[in-house]
């Protein structure tokens, strides 16, 4: 980019071009994880602002995640931490597979539901009084049943409201303080907090050495690839099932499963962190960072992105700031095949960019996908003798 002619940078994880190649296997002729076609051909749709970028020439870009296929996975905090590092690459080992992710992403997580980083350190001391040592990703996931293997879905198609994961959080806090363990909410994410015992079971026992995969390569895949003997402790299987057995017969899973809701069938830890003081404390770069990834809230001087909040955005335009905005919300909807919660993530994408141009008419936004490609704008002529020119070709 050369700056002076962007004022915004804008990436958005998951996000296909309009005129990319249909998923055949699906049934789609046309892309699936973009603007919604019927959105397209209303006659105010060239009104909006993101088909209006969408509508640009695409370049695809070459950033990749290498690595074993258990983290090679398009993890969509791996892939924002790389694309504001600016490296073009994700090598591994990757931040996510660090030893210190799940404290930095929880960190992140604080910071999404409105805290501070002074705030976080407090209740990292609070917990290390309280006997913690330990602090896992702890994400809740539904086994859809196949012929001869189970696959993972996660929080998004679990859709669990707060008050569901709080109702169920008081009961299950309870079991898990007979082995010294602590299940906790920081906004919509949930962590295990365990005390380290040398006959401890699961995550309490203090010769685990690691957790699982993280969750992104997991989700719509085999379950069984990442609870063998390579992918994961047998200390940690063990406890699973145990975990497994408590939740079938709860009473949240029969409220569910009697309104045709998928039932919670496990938890998914990942990640092994030890709880320390030593906490990421990035220096102010010269751009204004906005994003939704905890990660990159946690290892970064980054904001929290909100859908209807443009008055930092404004304001660092106004002053010559350059402005980075990450999304990854609609990466995550993708991964789990979630479309309705993709779309509305769009939707907000959307609104958020007409509240942007309302207050300074004029800014220039360049579209990325943060993996490298970018929607090149081009003027309404050039646009509509590309788009019937693809018209012809097919």
């Amino acid at each position: 980019m050369t700056r002076g002619i962007v004022d915004v940078e804008l990436g958005v994880l998951g996000l296909d071009p309009l005129d990319a190649s249909g998923d055949d296997q699906s049934g789609f002729s046309h892309p699936v994880w973009t603007w919604p076609r019927e959105g397209l051909d209303a006659p105010e749709a060239g009104e909006r602002p993101l088909p209006h970028l969408l509508g640009g020439r695409f370049q695809r870009g070459l950033l990749t995640v290498e690595g074993p296929d258990d983290i090679a996975c398009d993890d969509p905090d791996a892939l924002a931490l790389a694309a504001v590092d600016e490296t073009g690459s994700a090598d591994t080992p990757l931040a996510i597979t660090a030893p210190d992710y799940p404290l930095a992403r929880a960190l992140g997580d604080w910071r999404l539901a409105g805290g501070t980083r002074a705030g976080f350190a407090q209740q990292v001391a609070e917990w290390r009084a309280q006997g913690f040592e330990r602090l896992l990703c702890f994400d809740p996931v539904h086994l859809k049943p196949e012929t001869d293997h189970a696959i993972t879905l996660g929080p998004r198609y679990l859709a669990l409201t707060e008050g569901e994961l709080d109702g169920l959080l008081s009961k299950l806090n309870p079991w898990l303080a007979e082995d010294g363990m602590q299940a906790i909410r920081l906004g919509r994410q949930l962590y295990l907090l365990a005390q380290l015992r040398p006959e401890g079971i699961g995550p309490a026992n203090a010769a685990l050495t690691r957790g699982g995969a993280p969750l992104a390569c997991l989700l719509n895949r085999n379950a069984g690839v990442f609870i063998d003997e390579e992918h994961s402790d047998p200390l940690l299987r063990q406890w699973l099932t145990e975990l497994q057995m408590w939740l079938y017969p709860q009473p949240l899973n029969d409220r569910r499963a009697a309104h045709g809701q998928p039932i919670l069938s496990s938890f998914w830890p990942h990640g092994l962190s030890a709880l320390t003081d030593e906490l990421p404390s990035p220096p102010v770069g010269e751009r204004l960072i906005l994003t939704d990834s905890p990660a990159v809230l946690a290892t970064f001087e980054a904001n929290p992105w909100r859908d209807d909040e443009v008055a930092a955005t404004s304001e660092a335009i106004r002053a010559g700031r350059p402005v980075r905005v990450l999304l990854t919300e609609a990466a995550w909807c993708r991964l789990e095949g979630d479309l309705g919660g993709f779309q509305e993530e769009l939707t907000s994408i959307d609104a958020w960019l007409e509240g942007l141009q309302a207050e300074c008419p004029g800014v220039r936004i360049r579209l990325d996908d943060g993996q490298g490609g970018v929607w090149q704008p081009e003027s309404s002529l050039r646009r509509a003798w590309r788009r019937l020119l693809q018209r012809v070709g097919r």
